[in-house]
């Protein structure tokens, strides 16, 4: 794996954020080597680079195919890990890969809400989790480390860039995949909850105003905040 080339994608991206917004982490600097699973909610399109500049070792995403075009783009995201992945169907080639990246030891980075989510369509607002996680962390048997990413929709809103918002990254304690006695939707419900526990524990921490917590693009836009 090309790590280098991930590094300096990650360190052009810190450069692009860093006058934009202010990272604050909890845990993210203490983790250990792969093979593990961080499973992440998903509020921004700026997520992923933010999550990767939290960290002090390499991820490897999975990204819905859509984003890997043009070919050029989809070379780019290919170069530094990034796995595509169908999100209509099974997809036992994005499966495979992500098997083979836990195999050599990587730390691989999902986002099991199944697209951008904000409010009650939200795993931090009770929603449901797909159970394509379950499924990976019991086939590789690795553990799974409930993440969660607030404040990057702010980022939406130009007028939050001269102002230079907050965006906090904190990661949970792991839990062990699936066994033989747990089904996978009561696995990813018990995900779930771990990852709302450590969304209180993001807000208390870093005392998170109302403004600063999670919303959709649309409100973003019409409160202009």
């Amino acid at each position: 794996m090309a790590d280098l080339g991930y590094w300096a994608v990650v360190k052009a991206f810190r450069g692009i954020f860093a006058p934009v917004c202010r990272i604050e982490v909890s845990g993210t600097r203490e983790v250990p080597a792969g093979p593990w699973i961080l499973a992440c909610n998903h509020l921004s399109h700026f997520d992923p680079p933010l999550i990767a500049g939290a960290f002090r070792r390499p991820l490897d995403f999975l990204a819905m195919r859509e984003l890997f075009q043009p070919a050029w783009f989809g070379f780019l995201l290919r170069s530094i890990g990034v796995i595509p992945v169908g999100r209509r169907q099974a997809d036992t080639t994005a499966l495979k890969a992500a098997l083979r990246r836990l195999e050599k030891g990587r730390i691989l980075c999902v986002f099991p809400e199944g697209g951008l989510r904000a409010g009650e369509t939200s795993v931090l607002g009770g929603a449901e989790l797909t159970e394509g996680v379950a499924l990976l962390a019991a086939r590789a048997q690795v553990a799974v480390r409930p993440a969660v990413i607030v404040g990057s929709d702010q980022l939406y809103v130009r007028q939050n860039w001269i102002r230079r918002p907050r965006v906090v990254v904190a990661v949970g304690e792991p839990i062990s995949p699936p066994d033989a006695k747990e089904s996978r939707a009561g696995w990813v419900k018990r995900l779930g909850e771990e990852m709302r526990q450590v969304y209180a524990e993001a807000r208390r921490r870093h005392r998170l105003a109302s403004h600063e917590l999670p919303h959709t693009p649309q409100e973003r836009w019409k409160a202009g905040r």
